[in-house]
């Protein structure tokens, strides 16, 4: 029987899936209906992400509100994702992960697990990645 770390650790891997399927269409091609699925599956990571800032702020009522704030910025600075071209929506959304992770390193690293912190680190480093892999041979087809 799993436990509930081992679960986290395989839903969180498994989630990156969807960014690698998204590089490898980018370089191979695909319909603009795939396309419009992944660059929506990034936004939806991204605003499910901004729970871990919701919750460590709930949590601990005595710190600063700014993660509360910062969940909501980040989402909504993701929704010309929908609009934006393949190569823009891809570079947007790397740096609005990057600036998830940051914030979430600023303000509630230290109340989560470290075993969480370096699978969120792994993930968001390769997220991330991939996200400006597409965004590399997007602008190289260009």
């Amino acid at each position: 029987m799993r436990n509930r770390q081992q679960t986290a650790r395989i839903l969180g891997w498994a989630g990156v899936v969807p960014f690698a399927a998204w590089a490898l269409v980018a370089w191979t091609g695909a319909p603009g209906w795939l396309i419009d699925l992944l660059v929506g599956y990034g936004v939806l990571i991204l605003a499910f992400m901004g729970g871990t800032l919701w919750a460590a702020a709930v949590e601990y009522p005595e710190r600063t509100e700014a993660p509360l704030v910062a969940s909501i910025l980040i989402v909504l600075a993701a929704l010309p994702a929908f609009v934006l071209p393949q190569v823009s929506a891809a570079l947007l959304l790397a740096v609005l992960f990057a600036l998830h992770w940051s914030a979430e390193y600023v303000w509630v690293r230290k109340s989560q697990a470290g075993w969480y912190r370096r699978m969120r680190l792994g993930i968001s480093a390769t997220v991330i990645s991939l996200l400006v892999i597409v965004f590399l041979i997007r602008l190289g087809q260009g």
